[in-house]
Order: structure tokens, then C-alpha cells, then sequence
């Protein structure tokens, strides 16, 4: 959803909004985002609370993965219309301040792009089913989860020399 700036007045603009989007093999859905945006001098900020539900394999064993993430937040925007252009030195001429404010078109953000990036940036980088997970074997594919491996252990010959350190 497009938002021009020129739709903010002096009381802000309420954003209530819900959508679904996939990355990969991940699924996310935004129940619900409902918030603000505000001016605030050149910039202008965004407050509102997410409600995303997110699902995904396990990274260790690939069953399936469901999390459901409540999280307040505020978002800094500055229509800039590009980024500061890069420094000989190949800095990108942000300051510290600036680096979490995110540079828009000069008269217009994409609410659901936005949001997009946040949840993103909520999931866990480490996604499992369970923490204590054992995973799948490397052998026969079976679940170490619920199943015990059947397949017999090959010894790689490479390694013979550091059995004998035992």
C-alpha cells in the first residue's frame, strides 16, 4: 500500500493493515499492523504494533516450524528520494543516527515494504522445531527426533590414523 506524504497532516494517519507474503520456503503473515505515521520535522516516523505469525521447515530436521511474534514498533523514514552518495573511501555517507532511518521516494513509502523488511528482520536466525532437535541423519534420512537410525556406520579410511590416538 502506497502512502503519499502529503496524506500526514497535523494529526497523523492511521495505517491498519494486514497482508501475506513468502521468502523462500518461509511463510509470513501479518495478521495485523495497526499504527501511525507522524510528522516529525523533515522526517517522519511510523509507531504501531505487529502481529505476524511465521512458519518454516526446522533447520535441523525440516518439520515444520510455527512462531507467532508481538512486537511494537517505530520506524524512522526520511524522504530523501536517494541515499547520500558514497564516500571516496566507500562509506556511504550516513552518520550512526541516520543508518537505521530508512530513505524513501521523496513523496511517497510503501507500508507493506516496510513491514516486510521489520518481519524479516524479527525472525530468529536459527529457526527450530524444538530446542533440543537431534535433526536428521546424514546416512539414511531418518527423523533422530522421533525414529532411531538404522543405517550402519561407514568408517572413512582417511581417518584411520586418528583412531589410534584414542
Amino acid at each position: 500500500m502506497i502512502i503519499y506524504y502529503e496524506q500526514v497532516h497535523d494529526e497523523g494517519f492511521i495505517i491498519n493493515e494486514a497482508f501475506s507474503f513468502t521468502e523462500g520456503d518461509d511463510k509470513f503473515d501479518i495478521k495485523s499492523f495497526s499504527g501511525r505515521i507522524d510528522k516529525a520535522g523533515d522526517a517522519y516516523v511510523v509507531t504501531g504494533k505487529l502481529n505476524l505469525h511465521f512458519s518454516c521447515p526446522c533447520d535441523r530436521c525440516l518439520e515444520p516450524v510455527n512462531m507467532d511474534i508481538v512486537e511494537d514498533l517505530i520506524l524512522t523514514l526520511s524522504p530523501l528520494g536517494e541515499y547520500p552518495p558514497m564516500e571516496a573511501d566507500g562509506e556511504d555517507g550516513l552518520s550512526d543516527e541516520e543508518a537505521g532511518i530508512y530513505v524513501t521516494p521523496k513523496d511517497h513509502f510503501d507500508i507493506h515494504e516496510l513491514l516486510r523488511e521489520e518481519a524479516l528482520l524479527l525472525v530468529p536466525e536459527k529457526r527450530l522445531c524444538r530446542q533440543d532437535c537431534k535433526g536428521i541423519c546424514q546416512g539414511c534420512g531418518a527423523s533422530l527426533n522421533t525414529e532411531k537410525c538404522t543405517c550402519t556406520k561407514h568408517k572413512d579410511e582417511r581417518w584411520a590414523a586418528l583412531d589410534k590416538l584414542k
